[in-house]
């Protein structure tokens, strides 16, 4: 089964391609849900942002962070907020049969995470990958084409995956003129700027298309996952290159 994300522009260049594969163990996701107007968020967002200087590396660990809408009320308004990150935070709470919503929240592989200090234990025995994701990568000056193949690898994956890809950028600041944080500078990492999900049936042998239309942005990178059964199974990171 194969999926292709197509990034769409106005012209093409001369084009570079690079092919990224999972490894052979399951890479977690960390999902941190956050907003610029809520005063207990600057200080998740600086740990997420140094994630990477924790002892973790992206085949063991992809950080993600999703700007949420509902602080917005206060008087300042998130520019990177949407109501689809609202919704998937919900759906993560709803599916562990809990009410409780609120920033900033942590979730590893779609699990609640209350204690960011226990990731480690959670990843002290690797876990065999039961998907893998390989990609390939064609990117020109104006223009994103990735295509990704999925391979079962274990035999309790459900047939029906969601399979999730997120735009992310890194090194943004913002200068906060009103709510809880009026007056700070909040500085952010991975923070996730589109997002697209489809749910595919891995049993069908034809190809299965989905559009992801945008220029070229300035991002970092971009994230995909596969959900299966409530759980994140698998997660590739790949990097993309920066304009000038």
């Amino acid at each position: 089964m194969k999926i292709i994300l197509i990034i769409l522009s106005l012209s093409s260049a001369v084009a570079s391609a690079a092919e990224f594969q999972s490894g052979p163990f399951k890479t977690s996701l960390i999902e941190l849900y956050t907003s610029e107007g809520c005063s207990s968020c600057p200080p998740a967002e600086a740990w997420l942002a140094k994630i990477y200087q924790q002892g973790f590396d992206n085949e063991r660990i992809v950080p993600l962070a999703f700007h949420v809408t509902y602080w917005d009320y206060l008087g300042w308004k998130d520019r990177f907020s949407k109501a689809l990150f609202d919704k998937r935070q919900r759906h993560l709470v709803s599916s562990q049969g809990s009410r409780s919503i609120y920033t900033p929240q942590f979730f590893i592989n779609a699990k609640s995470l209350r204690n960011v200090s226990a990731i480690s234990s959670k990843l002290k025995q690797k876990q065999a990958a039961r998907l893998s994701i390989n990609a390939t990568l064609i990117e020109t000056d104006k223009e994103l084409l990735l295509t990704v193949e999925l391979k079962k690898l274990g035999l309790n994956v459900s047939d029906e995956v969601t399979v999730n890809i997120a735009a992310y950028e890194n090194n943004i600041e913002s200068s906060i003129k009103a709510g809880e944080n009026k007056g700070r500078v909040a500085r952010h990492q991975f923070v996730v700027r589109e997002f697209q999900t489809a749910t595919i049936s891995l049993d069908r042998e034809k190809q299965s298309r989905f559009a992801f239309k945008s220029r070229k942005q300035n991002w970092a990178g971009l994230v995909v996952f596969i959900e299966s059964g409530g759980e994140v199974e698998q997660v590739l990171q790949i990097p993309l290159k920066k304009r000038t």
